[in-house]
């Protein structure tokens, strides 16, 4: 076996063992790498990404939280757009690195080396535990429908939320609007839209965002 299989299989037994129990007993499914709870019109995604530097001899990784809504990006995006069949939660309409949801704001990652001790993917995995627990499980919670999405999305970000993506002044007010026209409010979806023509000339893709206003309206179609 390969050094870098062993540490491949050695964050897959971490998750296995500290990470999938909890998960699974909150409702998570597990494809592939992601973690999935299904909520219907919502999708809870987490998964680990992996470091774009790694050796044979050392690993590092961290973890993401994505809230998924299907449809809403792609329509954003426009024609041609196409959304990934199985997203991750990179793809989520939010999505975060659960260390940044604490207190210390601190993007947590963790190094598998082939020489660490025995006890390390021990200390990983309860690290884990604590971070899906104290951050991640809450943070999806706030999140289990539509209209949860939309209002965070149309109000003044709070401080702790600050590393949430989209990032204030990106694509939040445009997701917020698509939502708000789904759940019926016309008028909140009226009230994005003029929000953010008051601003999108001010800032790169410009034409993206004119784009999608000439072929999107708060009626019902």
């Amino acid at each position: 076996m390969t050094p870098k299989r062993v540490l491949r299989d050695r964050r897959s037994h971490i998750f296995k063992t500290w990470v999938t129990p909890t998960l699974q007993a909150t409702g998570f499914k597990k494809r592939g790498i992601v973690y999935v709870r299904d909520l219907g019109s919502v999708q809870h995604l987490f998964n680990h990404e992996t470091g774009k530097i790694n050796t044979a001899g050392k690993s590092s990784f961290t973890t993401n939280c994505g809230i998924h809504v299907p449809g809403v990006r792609v329509l954003y995006w426009g024609p041609g757009s196409v959304e990934p069949k199985a997203p991750d939660a990179a793809y989520g309409l939010l999505n975060v690195r659960p260390g940044l949801l604490t207190p210390a704001r601190r993007d947590t990652w963790w190094e598998l080396t082939s020489s660490d001790g025995p006890e390390k993917d021990d200390e990983v995995g309860q690290e884990l535990l604590r971070l899906v627990e104290v951050a991640a499980l809450p943070f999806f919670d706030r999140f289990r429908d539509e209209r949860a999405v939309a209002e965070f999305l149309s109000q003044p970000r709070r401080k702790e939320d600050q590393q949430v993506m989209p990032f204030a002044d990106t694509f939040e007010l445009f997701f917020a609007a698509i939502l708000w026209k789904r759940l019926g409010c016309k008028d909140r979806c009226r009230e994005c839209i003029e929000r953010e023509r008051s601003k999108t000339k001010k800032r790169y893709g410009a034409k993206t965002d004119e784009a999608f206003f000439a072929r999107f309206s708060c009626e019902d179609d």
